[in-house]
Formats: structure tokens, sequence, C-alpha cells
């Protein structure tokens, strides 16, 4: 199951992916890919990053004599893509990066789109941190997102932001299955008006989070997302989970 996460920025995508895939890792091998180029979801799961996707692609593209005679530039794309890997307690992280730079990066994001072809059947879960954006998906360098999670705060302005990326998904012609929003950060229950605003704007899963201080303090101390149980967070995230698998 591939799982895309996305949303305009500061609205906490990158901490409810961290403890989604702390959670998917206990029920089996999960692929967590940092495909916003603002990267920090390494620094929520305590993780250290590795060689992006895009310093391996700039690399290659710069000089394309680098790829040994005796290989073809998928295995080597594939070898390096594995050694970028950093692997600890049933997660696999891969930082996607940016390309830089002149140079045609379209042969490298079909080799790219090949090697996550393959890998991604040895994954149970795959979780993608996206930028607003969605390149990766946009370009199907990654095939497909069974569950979209848009993430919202709770506005009705960033609820109608999410629906835009929903369309912009939708008109680029990425392969998505379920759609479902996410208010994140709320100060309390899930007001009538930002639940009508999300049956408006044609959501009919919607996850509502409420605000977690645990969220703050390891923002401040630099540290890990580590949330005791019970907490805000880590209860909304558990309502994803139970709703997706």
């Amino acid at each position: 199951m591939i799982i895309a996460l996305a949303g305009k920025g500061g609205v906490g995508k990158s901490s409810i992916s961290s403890q989604l895939i702390l959670q998917l890792s206990k029920k089996g091998l999960v692929l967590a890919v940092d495909a916003d180029p603002n990267t920090n979801l390494p620094d929520k799961l305590g993780m250290t990053a590795g060689t992006s996707i895009g310093e391996i692609r700039n690399r290659i593209v710069k000089n394309p004599d680098s790829i040994p005679g005796n290989m073809s530039k998928h295995e080597y794309v594939s070898l390096e893509v594995r050694k970028a890997m950093h692997e600890h307690d049933n997660v696999d992280l891969l930082v996607m990066g940016r390309p830089e730079g002149e140079g045609c990066y379209c042969f490298m994001n079909n080799v790219l789109r090949e090697c996550f072809d393959s890998m991604l059947k040895n994954y149970k879960f795959t979780v993608v941190d996206n930028e607003a954006g969605m390149e990766h998906l946009s370009r199907k360098i990654l095939p497909r997102a069974d569950v979209l999670l848009l993430v919202s705060d709770p506005t009705r302005i960033g609820i109608r932001t999410a629906a835009r990326l929903s369309s912009v998904a939708s008109e680029v012609g990425m392969e998505i299955g379920r759609k479902i929003l996410v208010i994140n950060n709320l100060p309390g229950e899930l007001p009538d008006e930002l639940s009508n605003e999300a049956k408006v704007c044609g959501f009919n899963e919607v996850v509502p989070i409420r605000h977690d201080p645990h969220v703050y303090t390891a923002g401040l101390e630099g540290s890990a997302l580590k949330l005791p149980s019970g907490s805000e967070l880590s209860e909304g995230v558990s309502s994803i989970v139970k709703l997706i698998s």
C-alpha cells in the first residue's frame, strides 16, 4: 500500500508522516520516502538522511560515464538507491531531494520509475511525505497513491487549499485511490463550519487531529518526535491507520 501526504507548508505533514510510519512499522516493513525538498522527516523519525536520490540523479546526468560498463543504468541506479537507504527498526528511509543544474533528466526519471516499480513490492507500506506540488507523483516516478492524505490546518481556507491540491492530483493523471482530508492542530472538537466545508469541497472521509503540545516541545528541543501513548497526535494517527489498514 502506498500512502502519500500532501498539503501546504506548515500544516504538519512531516509530523503526521513520522507517526504514521512508526505505527505502520509495527504491522510490517515500511519504506519512508521524504519527497519534500525541505527535508525534515529524518529528524522527526530520529534517523540519519543518506545521499538523496536527487544527488544520485544529478551526478549521473552530469557524468553518464560514471556508470560502470558492465552494469545497465537500471542496475546501477538500483544499487545506488539501496546504498542511499537508511534502515532502522522495520523502516527504510529514502530522501528524494531535487534535480539541480542543466541537463535532461527524462532518462533518469524513467530509470528511477523502473527502480521503484521493482522495489515497492518488497514493502507492506510505503509512506511518501510530499511537497505541495507532489512533484514525484506528478512525474510518476512513484506509480500511484492508494491513499492520498490531504492535510489542512483548522481553517476553511486550508480545507479549500487541500481541495485544490486534490484537483491537481486528478488533473495531472495521477493514479489515486482514496482521498482523505486530515484537519490538523484543532484547538478542540471539529466545528460544524469545518465539517460542512469539507463536505462542500467533496471530502467524504475526514480525520480531525487536535493540537498536541508534544510536537512543539520536540521542535523546540530539536529532538525526534517521540509521543507518549494517548497523546493527541498519536491518537489521531491511530484513527488514520484504522481507516486505511
